[in-house]
């Protein structure tokens, strides 16, 4: 199964949470009672998306964090890759790596493909996204093209 981590799904709601109130800078405490994210976690999450510069952090007494960029700038790809790393469906796919296959292999190529796609579309969606209800109707339409194309190549 393709599943995200714990971690990465609360890093979207904590970012979800600035995006909602992006005028103030936002402590840990607060985020973590506002978000019901336990403080050490929300602590952890908010130093990693610094350290990735999708967050800014202000010390003083009227410190804390708040988005880099405004929530639209900010996609879903650029959360994922802070937490989990590069995203790729299958090991072939995002590296030149050899494996005990690829002599023999039919699906890499399409496997590079449908990856870029799924990239594609995590990139294009943006936190902004998050807050909002998501219209996928442009992604849909997407797919949709992707089928016929695949169809008529047939």
């Amino acid at each position: 199964m393709l599943k995200l981590s714990k971690l990465t799904d609360y890093a979207m709601v904590v970012m979800a949470h600035l995006a909602r109130h992006p005028e103030k800078s936002s402590n840990a405490r607060s985020i973590a009672e506002q978000t019901g994210i336990a403080l050490p976690t929300t602590s952890k999450l908010l130093k990693r998306l610094a350290q990735y510069r999708l967050l800014v952090a202000q010390r003083g007494v009227k410190g804390g964090y708040r988005l880099i960029l405004p929530a639209s700038g900010i996609s879903l790809l650029e959360i994922i890759q802070a937490l989990e790393g590069q995203v790729a469906l299958t090991e072939c796919s995002h590296t030149e790596r050899r494996c005990s296959v690829e002599k023999h292999c039919l699906i890499r190529d399409n496997w590079r493909k449908i990856s870029a796609f799924f990239h594609g579309t995590l990139d294009r969606i943006s936190v902004s996204d998050l807050i909002r209800p998501l219209e996928l109707e442009p992604l849909l339409k997407q797919l949709v093209v992707i089928r016929k194309h695949r169809e008529y190549s047939e």
